[in-house]
């Protein structure tokens, strides 16, 4: 049974590798019928965003990853406070009364003599009784740990492999800082053992402070947990997931239309390969579920390289989950998203007017077309806000037709259109073809020429879903109303 938690820090929106983090988290605890903890690291006060606590714990449940339990560091000052004072007592830690900018002027020396700084407190060795009356006269302190001589401290990455550190090479880390709050490294460590857990996945980012950690756990006397640290994700032009070409937090890629079922199968393959034996020539799966990646699940299948996040990769498997959703959910799915967004309120309103059986027909002809729920009002728009006035004109096929032909032609659609009585269900494509192209024929004219038109007429643009389709869904009425507006 693997327990794993998700350790975020609310200083700003959750990232959209903090989701792929979770999901491995999720992945791993659900496959061993574990438990999987969200724990809010809240303990550095300067960076802090007011909502961004919520907002991890929306963006969780709008992704389907659910916590079994949750806990915030804020609330167990107390207990981080108490192990720091063990690791004193022992002679791992030591009580510091050097000020940051004490520390940083010595940092600069080190910097102007091309040397590398590796802190090392005057205080280190200082007899606990001399530091505890400075304590009671009133004088600030930190906890820093105290980083043993020419030790090597090695530890099995479970992907990464066997990883060496020298213990000359790591500062005396801060624990405990002056206004009580600890620092990640302590209280992440402290957490880890009280919690229970068996296995921490974390960015690459965060290796060189494992030794630090292995240290921590050596002086406790506890068990260290399996420790996983995944690779950073690359933006395709290098470097980190940039913002310049889009969305990189969990929250932005929902506003910019893509289903939270996408984003996490996309996710689930970078940086994983599900164990499937292909034969040859059998084109690689990519569609995975949730429940279908948990099953699959094993840490040796994860990859050390960095993976690329590639967005058209990702709007790929986004129109494919759009494609499979029914019509019902679709419509769910895009009323909810429309109402998160302030932009499109008169669609809205205009949707409401309307009744949703006219979006849901408006829907069916553009499924197979759309990629992201964004691309929806601009897609449906020709249903709920015409402009007309088109200067047929400017359009290559229609602009040699001359006003009285277009009228003539409106006329004769008029006639014909009036066969089917309140609705066009019995006009078939069929039909609507050879009435054009018998037009044409007769007036001597491109029929080419005529079908753009009435599309430009209709819809005010030279795209837009099958014409017959589009003037089914408008209706008789409709249909005839922006015809005859140019007359």
């Amino acid at each position: 049974m693997s327990i794993t938690r998700f350790a975020p820090s609310p200083t700003g929106s959750l990232h959209i590798g903090g989701i792929k983090m979770a999901l491995y988290d999720y992945a791993l605890a659900r496959k061993t019928n574990g438990k999987y903890f969200l724990r809010i690291e809240d303990t550095d006060r300067n960076r802090f965003v007011e909502g961004a606590e919520q907002e991890i714990v929306d963006m969780l449940k709008v992704y389907g990853l659910p916590y079994d339990e949750f806990y915030k560091q804020s609330d167990r000052l107390e207990i981080y406070k108490e192990y720091a004072e063990k690791l004193v007592e022992g002679g791992f830690a030591y009580y510091c009364f050097s000020t940051k900018e004490e520390v940083e002027e010595l940092r600069k020396i080190a910097s102007a003599d091309h040397q590398t700084f590796t802190f090392r407190s005057p205080y280190r060795d200082m007899p606990l009784d001399e530091a505890r009356a400075k304590i009671a006269a009133g004088e600030k302190y930190i906890i820093r740990q105290k980083m043993p001589k020419d030790e090597v401290i090695e530890f099995n990455d479970l992907v990464q492999g066997l990883i060496t550190f020298n213990s000359n090479d790591i500062d005396d880390t801060v624990l405990l800082k002056t206004d009580g709050f600890p620092t990640y490294h302590l209280a992440a460590m402290v957490d880890d053992h009280l919690m229970g857990i068996t296995h921490v996945f974390r960015g690459i980012e965060w290796l060189p402070s494992a030794p630090r950690h292995v240290l921590l756990y050596k002086a406790f006397g506890w068990e260290m947990p399996n420790i996983v640290h995944l690779s950073v994700i690359l933006d395709p032009d290098g470097g980190k997931l940039s913002k310049r070409k889009g969305s990189v937090s969990a929250k932005g890629f929902l506003e910019e239309g893509y289903l939270p079922e996408a984003v996490l199968n996309f996710l689930m393959l970078l940086g994983w390969s599900a164990p499937i034996d292909y034969e040859h020539g059998e084109k690689e799966r990519e569609l995975f579920t949730l429940s279908e990646f948990v099953e699959m699940f094993d840490l040796k299948d994860v990859n050390k390289a960095s993976p690329v996040f590639n967005r058209e990769k990702l709007m790929w498997f986004n129109q494919k989950y759009i494609q499979a959703l029914s019509i019902d959910e679709l419509e769910s799915r895009f009323i909810i998203w429309l109402n998160s967004r302030v932009e499109h309120k008169d669609l809205l309103q205009k949707i409401t007017d309307a009744g949703t059986g006219y979006l849901r027909e408006a829907l069916k002809i553009e499924q197979s077309r759309i990629k992201l729920l964004s691309e929806i009002p601009s897609s449906i728009g020709l249903f709920y806000d015409y402009k007309g006035g088109f200067d047929f004109g400017t359009v290559k096929q229609t602009k040699d037709l001359n006003k009285d032909q277009i009228l003539g032609f409106f006329k004769e659609i008029d006639l014909e259109l009036n066969k089917y009585q309140d609705n066009f269900s019995d006009l078939s494509h069929d039909v609507w073809e050879v009435f054009i192209r018998d037009y044409a024929e007769k007036s001597q004219l491109k029929a080419g020429s005529l079908f753009m038109v009435v599309r430009l007429a209709i819809t005010d643009s030279q795209f837009s879903p099958p014409l017959l389709d589009v003037l089914k869904i408008l209706g008789k009425e409709e249909v005839m109303k922006r015809l005859k507006s140019y007359s």
